[in-house]
């Protein structure tokens, strides 16, 4: 349990807290936010372009960013509070760059609808470098509680910040799996060169939750997991 689901329950939370609408886009190629979430997500973004061809293969007379347009509004799943756009796993050989960049273009429209957007990113920086995502409120970079882990995070943000055409208000860490942290720990920490937004513990119910496929709506308020995820939320959206 890490990235994704550290996600999805930061949107749980933020719904929990009246924070809504919110637009949750998964942008990881595994896809797994909206099982979380339980939305569930017939059609991907990658499959409208893989369809089109990157938009080469349209009808004669349509306008391609009409097109996009109307197709990206038909993958968009709505629910009560979140709605969801699914990126996917882009299939083809071809050079789709006319479509990132509609697609960049329209994501930053259809942002403007809601007060709150998340976006569960993969693990590396491939979807950053397409730049469908450019002004970030506050990136969130989750690491577990080992000197290997800290040191990857620590390379990621250094790489990130060489990504000029980025706008990042915020850079927070949140360590995963993990609820104290030694002296040592805290030097690491220290040079990821991030403030560390909080940490979350294990939570055995998660487990449960997946096998059962279940949202992550099913872990109540008690939940040790959900009170440290809603203790971030409210640290970072003050």
């Amino acid at each position: 349990m890490g990235k994704t689901t550290i996600a999805a329950a930061i949107i749980e939370s933020m719904r929990r807290k009246g924070m809504k609408p919110i637009l949750a886009v998964d942008a990881d190629p595994n896809s797994t936010l909206g099982d979380w979430l339980g939305i569930k997500c017939s059609c991907t973004v990658a499959d409208i372009i893989e369809e089109t061809k990157g938009l080469r293969n349209l009808p004669e007379g349509v306008s391609k960013p009409a097109h996009l347009q109307f197709q990206i509004q038909r993958t968009l799943v709505e629910s009560t509070g979140i709605d969801l756009l699914v990126m996917g796993r882009p299939e083809g050989p071809d050079c789709y760059c006319m479509a990132n960049n509609m697609l960049r273009g329209y994501i930053t429209e259809l942002a403007k609808n809601y007060p709150y957007v998340v976006l569960d990113n993969e693990a590396g920086m491939e979807h950053l470098n397409r730049k469908t995502t450019q002004n970030i409120d506050a990136l969130l970079l989750v690491s577990d509680p080992t000197r290997i882990g800290l040191r990857t995070t620590k390379n990621i943000k250094e790489l990130i910040d060489k990504l000029t055409f980025l706008t990042i208000k915020k850079k927070y860490l949140i360590l995963n799996k993990s609820e104290n942290i030694n002296s040592e720990f805290g030097a690491e920490i220290k040079d990821t060169g991030l403030e560390l937004v909080g940490s979350v513990p294990v939570e055995k119910e998660l487990q449960r939750l997946e096998l059962e496929g279940k949202p992550i709506s099913g872990l109540p308020d008690t939940s040790p997991f959900m009170k440290a995820v809603g203790e971030i939320v409210e640290r970072i959206i003050k």
